[in-house]
């Protein structure tokens, strides 16, 4: 972490920003100009005279990235657009160069590049998290008291259970669905199939909120997507885990491109759908209620996503696969670790993996919150506890140690590099590392290189 300074004259460039959209702007067109140049110059002036708040960087990328969506239509109107729109280009990079100074070093991890690539890569992260900060649902007024009063109850009675020290114990193993449905769909010409079942899960009645959390009806059932190839093939399944805010069909397909894995390597994939995710949401965005509302539902909903991602493979393995390894990214990294404790495959891969959600979570509550939570007797140490039996950090795979891999962004502003470390260090394996961000993996390559490894170990046939 870089010594603090009193002053960052960097600021001038987004107060400059921001002026010029502030300027830009007349009549209803002000509208539209008010949001990217509000954002901006509240963030240049707060770095200049506040140097060294972790929501500053987020403020500054939001801005810097709707002044570029906005400039296109504005040039014709005005002349100065342009030159708001390259002071918004610059800003935006500038708030990765400034989120990344913000970011402490991690013993053994190298530093991230320097240079105008990585920082680019780095404000992408920030605009995220920008993104979630400002649609995530925070527990206020009495849902806050009722989350610290949930979470209290919960770490009394998983010590009582003896969760904490035998978590398996809370985890049924799930038995194969005996009735499911299938749905034939296409997508960017691409055909597939939807696979549905219930879930069947049912949080343990001894543990708190496990009535309020039969409240989601949509997540009683499970969605999936199937990509499979010809009967009679006996081809390996990937097993693809999604990351937070995702669930639906283009946003997965992005992430886990079937071109590649499914049409060029061979692999059948299946996908599944994560609780409250897409289809089976329960509010307006894809993932809400999941790590933002209510603490208290934090517990289950973890429960029940490592239930039923057992139970796609149990389905898998009632079909008649022998060969099933796990891909995962920034949330399903979490996930794939989790069913790495519990399921013998063939390999998992965790990508960008969340290791300890109290340690990311607890950090991006507002101030007012976090002092709060205080005041209530709650610290990041309560929300850990909570978590005991859900944690890839509880205990060691079942998977043997040549078949664990983990990669992660040295520039990463969402799960920062300790994350992986931590979670490579009770894995006893080394990561692979990429200078780049959290968004920005797909780009480097490293994906790739970690499937084909895995699939060597594993003597999968590679197409």
């Amino acid at each position: 972490m870089r010594a603090p300074t009193r002053y960052n004259l960097w600021s001038f460039l987004p107060i400059a920003a921001g002026a010029c959209w502030l300027a830009a702007g007349e009549g209803i067109g002000l509208l539209f100009t008010m949001l990217p140049g509000a954002l901006l110059l509240s963030a240049g002036m707060a770095l200049l005279f506040m140097p060294g708040d972790v929501r500053i960087p987020r403020m500054m990328a939001v801005g810097g990235i709707l002044g570029l969506l906005l400039a296109p239509f504005f040039w014709a109107f005005d002349d100065g657009a342009l030159l708001a729109a390259l002071l918004s280009a610059g800003s935006l990079v500038l708030s990765g160069r400034e989120g990344l100074r913000l970011m402490p070093n991690t013993p053994g991890v190298p530093p991230p590049p320097e240079d105008l690539k990585t920082y680019a890569r780095a404000a992408l992260d920030e605009a995220l998290l920008g993104y979630f900060s400002g649609t995530a649902s925070v527990p206020a007024g009495q849902l806050a008291e009722d989350s610290i009063r949930t979470l209290k109850a919960q770490r009394e009675a998983i010590e009582r259970l003896g969760f904490d020290r035998k978590p398996a114990a809370l985890h049924g193993a799930p038995e194969a669905p005996e009735h499911v449905v299938w749905h034939n769909r296409s997508l960017f010409g691409m055909d597939y199939r939807s696979l549905h079942f219930d879930s069947e899960f049912v949080p343990h009645a001894e543990l708190p909120g496990a009535d309020a959390w039969k409240r989601f009806d949509a997540n009683r059932q499970t969605a999936a997507w199937v990509f499979e190839h010809e009967e009679g093939e006996d081809r390996p399944w990937l097993l693809c885990v999604h990351g937070y805010r995702m669930g639906h069909p283009a946003m997965d397909f992005s992430l886990f491109p079937p071109r590649v894995l499914h049409e060029k390597y061979g692999l059948n994939l299946l996908m599944p759908v994560l609780p409250l995710h897409g289809m089976r949401r329960s509010g307006r965005i894809t993932g809400s209620e999941f790590l933002d509302g209510d603490l208290g539902d934090l517990l289950h909903a973890e429960c029940q996503t490592l239930w039923d991602l057992r139970r796609h493979v149990a389905w898998l393995r009632a079909r008649g696969a022998r060969r099933i390894g796990a891909l995962g990214f920034s949330l399903g990294g979490y996930n794939t670790a989790l069913l790495a404790q519990h399921e013998a495959l063939d390999f998992a891969i965790a990508g960008i993996p969340v290791a300890d959600l109290a340690g990311v979570l607890w950090p991006n509550l507002p101030d007012l919150h976090q002092r709060y939570f205080a005041h209530l007797g709650a610290e990041p140490d309560l929300l850990r506890a909570a978590l005991q039996p859900v944690s890839p950090l509880a205990y060691a795979p079942v998977i043997p140690q040549s078949r664990r891999f983990i990669f992660g962004g040295l520039a990463d502003r969402l799960v920062p590099p300790a994350e992986v470390a931590r979670l490579a260090a009770h894995w006893a394996i080394e990561p692979t590392w990429y200078p780049g961000g959290h968004v920005t993996f797909r780009g480097s390559g490293v994906v790739t290189r970690e499937l084909r490894r895995a699939m060597e170990v594993a003597e999968w046939p590679s197409a």
